[in-house]
């Protein structure tokens, strides 16, 4: 997949099918919407072109107020479409200039003239433009006087809901780590360097690689305890994950991320890991002294061992 990094890198585009969007999450909602493109370019021997922006609109737009917190950092969102078989993406600089520019625009001055649009793919609830006014309405209403085509997918569902990055933002907010794994068609992750924390798991017999994120607009699901897998130096270990405070020390409300990796003893400060979610084991807790968490880790283990 060839990715274009701002509008200059356009060069000898052949005429397109294109599809515009944040794709955040890159869920299974957009992979409809990737097949379908897919499946239009080959029909009518087309280049496949997605057009995303970066950063997020929504943590430029008003002012920052309010920013989203994000599925997928900008190197895994193009990992995950370089996987769906595109032929190229296209990531416009997104800032509060871009912001105002009106769909019409956009449409001819960067889809048509530069990409050489013949067809167009758009999800059933995306609009784009100045005030969202590039709705599919008006897209359509544009294509016949400007000789493309232009065709709406309609949503995917799991159980009678619509699939969406809003959607998922929310299971994860509440710790539905296996909701979201349905409607993302992955296990959700995180990424981060292993710092130096007080050391306290160690003495609990339980040592945590704390995690600082690579990314900091990303999604962090709700605090408890989760067993994921790890992912460390191309070899995948069992772990399970504290997201919160650590109630039971009166830490000074220090957030942390840390991660035990069940049957592993290496020294990795530094390095990188993945985590990536399977359950949410509980919420986090306050116990009354050190002998009863670690007997709820005891139990914690044995779960996440299972799985």
């Amino acid at each position: 997949m060839k990715i274009l990094r701002g509008l200059s890198e356009i060069t000898g585009t052949g005429p397109g099918a294109i599809t515009v969007g944040t794709f955040d999450g890159v869920h299974l909602g957009h992979i409809e919407i990737i097949s379908r493109l897919k499946e239009i370019a080959a029909e009518k021997g087309l280049c496949t072109t997605l057009v995303t922006f970066y950063p997020h609109p929504r943590l430029i737009v008003h002012g920052g107020i309010n920013p989203v917190k994000l599925l997928t950092s900008q190197e895994e969102k193009l990992h995950l479409l370089d996987t769906a078989g595109l032929n190229q993406v296209l990531i416009i600089p997104f800032d509060e200039s871009f912001s105002n520019m009106d769909y019409r625009s956009f449409i001819q001055d960067i889809l048509l003239d530069r990409l050489k649009m013949k067809a167009m793919i758009v999800g059933y609830d995306h609009s784009f433009g100045k005030n969202r006014e590039g709705t599919y309405a008006n897209i359509q209403s544009l294509s016949t006087k400007l000789g493309f085509s232009v065709e709406k997918v309609g949503p995917l569902q799991l159980d009678g809901k619509n699939i969406g990055s809003s959607k998922i933002r929310e299971m994860l907010q509440l710790g539905a780590v296996e909701a979201a794994t349905e409607s993302l068609g992955r296990r959700y992750s995180l990424c981060g360097t292993v710092i130096h924390g007080v050391a306290r798991g160690r003495s609990l017999q339980f040592p945590t690689a704390n995690l600082r994120l690579e990314y900091e607009n990303k999604l962090i699901p709700e605090n408890g305890v989760y067993a994921v897998d790890v992912e460390y130096n191309g070899s995948v270990f069992k772990g399970m994950l504290n997201i919160g405070f650590k109630p039971t020390f009166e830490t000074g409300h220090a957030f942390t991320i840390e991660v035990h990796i069940l049957e592993f003893n290496k020294d990795i400060y530094g390095e990188q890991l993945k985590v990536i979610f399977k359950k949410r084991l509980r919420s986090e807790k306050k116990f009354e002294n050190k002998e009863a968490l670690i007997a709820q880790l005891e139990i914690d283990k044995k779960k996440s061992l299972k799985l």
